[in-house]
């Protein structure tokens, strides 16, 4: 059951479409890293997890972390921050604000995870700048709209406060946190 659930969740478009985005050089390793860790896992965290309706975004987290965390096992074998792939060359690294970057970089990430009407809408929302606006172009009421986009708003805050909360923890006291 669990090799199975493995397989079908890692050979989902959307999950290799993230590890390309978060990690072009090295996605389908990136892939493979999660897949050794899941099947690594004990029964009884499996279990916790899959029944809980938390693997994806247990998934996605782990994902984001071993990719965007310096101190990541994944990050480290790959090499992934050094000098010639932190700082492209034509910016001046001096005064550059590499956790705005990693935070705006989680965020879009984040976004592209929503439910697709739900990221569409938000989009929407955020161009037009109103409910009204967006009802009135898309045709759709503008209290569903309103419901959607905090619905979408609640999911991006509490997902990014999880994620940025743990990598404080993880900075503080190091990747022990099982």
């Amino acid at each position: 059951m669990k090799s199975k659930a493995v397989i079908d969740l890692l050979g989902d478009p959307e999950l290799r479409g993230l590890a390309k985005s978060v990690c072009p050089k090295h996605s389908d390793d990136l892939i493979q890293e999660i897949a050794l860790l899941l099947l690594e896992m004990p029964d009884d965290k499996w279990r916790q997890i899959n029944e809980g309706g938390y693997l994806r975004f247990y998934v996605v987290r782990t994902l984001l972390n071993m990719a965007t965390s310096k101190r990541s096992n994944f990050a480290k074998k790959y090499n992934l921050f050094n000098t010639t792939n932190e700082v492209p060359e034509q910016i001046d690294s001096e005064g550059y604000d590499y956790e705005k970057e990693l935070d705006v970089r989680t965020l879009e990430i984040l976004v592209e995870e929503l439910y697709w009407y739900d990221r569409e809408v938000l989009k929407l929302w955020l161009k037009e700048g109103s409910y009204r606006k967006v009802a009135n172009k898309v045709g759709i009421p503008f209290k569903s709209i309103g419901n959607s986009v905090k619905k979408s708003l609640d999911t991006i805050r509490n997902n990014y406060y999880g994620l940025h909360l743990e990598r404080i923890v993880r900075e503080r006291f190091g990747n022990s946190l099982d």
